[in-house]
């Protein structure tokens, strides 16, 4: 077995329960998510199957769209519902001006993260610190917001975004610092990811339903690296990439490597001779 699922996750549940409940449901062993989604959020989590995992590398850094509503006039401690108040105020910006500091953010910005995430400090995660009351100092991380459009004012004190943004980014954050900019506080209040690399949440599939599709429900590696060049290697040559012998190759950087109209893995040219840097194939042979 082996590919990718764009699975939906539910809100209030952990990337690491869902990856278990995948890995339950199919019966497999190697399975991991592409890129963690905080258990408050919901929408599209990218699951790798058997030799699909090591794609990791490759998938993680890709852009991410996010629909998020940020209620004003309090803080809480994790930055989103989910966390204990620590501040309150009266002063509750316009969607204008709330829009505008979003806008301000558009490029690449430094931006520290919440204390409660997956950061590594010491090598311990900020969130465990956090929660036993030590004091998490995390370091800005350079991130990258391609675009912050408003989507609509459901209250007086409640703004709806979509973004999109590099891998990295933490929704809480820009709710935070937009509220920051406009001398407020602010929460987040509902997160969904929209989108992730190359996989949309039209696309994916509710646990339930991989309950009853089971393995039918996973797309082939292929899907979501479409954008690399892709490498054919002569049909005669089959046994000398399946046995890893040299072969003489011409290409620069990645590239997908097929043989037989099948995917072996991700290439490079080194020396003139290819070498595989990562092995896709299900079946050896």
């Amino acid at each position: 077995m082996n590919g990718l699922i764009s699975l939906y996750k539910p809100p209030m549940m952990s990337s690491a329960q869902a990856v278990a409940r995948v890995r339950r449901i199919l019966g497999v062993k190697t399975v991991g998510h592409m890129g963690t989604l905080d258990p408050m959020a919901e929408g599209v989590l990218v699951i790798g199957v058997g030799k699909s995992t090591r794609l990791f590398d490759y998938l993680i850094n890709r852009r991410k769209t996010y629909m998020a509503k940020f209620e004003f006039g309090y803080a809480t401690d994790t930055l989103d519902a989910l966390g204990k108040t620590v501040a309150t105020t009266s002063d509750i910006p316009s969607a204008e001006s709330v829009l505008g500091a979003m806008r301000s953010m558009i490029g690449k910005i430094e931006q520290v993260p919440p204390e409660y995430s997956a950061k590594h400090v010491g090598g311990k995660r900020a969130y465990a610190l956090a929660r036993n009351g030590q004091s998490v100092e995390l370091k800005p991380s350079t991130v990258e917001v391609y675009d912050a459009q408003l989507v609509c004012q459901p209250k007086p004190n409640e703004t709806v975004f979509l973004i999109e943004c590099s891998a990295g980014t933490y929704i809480r954050s820009l709710c935070r610092d937009a509220a920051k900019m406009c001398g407020s506080l602010a929460t987040l209040t509902y997160l969904q990811r929209t989108k992730s690399g190359c996989f949309d949440v039209s696309d994916s599939i509710s646990l339930d339903a991989l309950e009853v599709r089971g393995e039918s429900a996973i797309i082939p590696p292929d899907f979501a690296l479409g954008n690399m060049q892709r490498v054919d290697v002569p049909i005669e040559l089959k046994t000398d990439l399946r046995h890893g012998r040299k072969i003489e190759c011409d290409f620069d950087g990645d590239a997908t490597i097929y043989c037989d109209g099948e995917l072996y893995g991700i290439g490079r040219c080194e020396g003139g001779m290819l070498k595989l840097k990562t092995y896709l194939k299900e079946d050896a042979e």
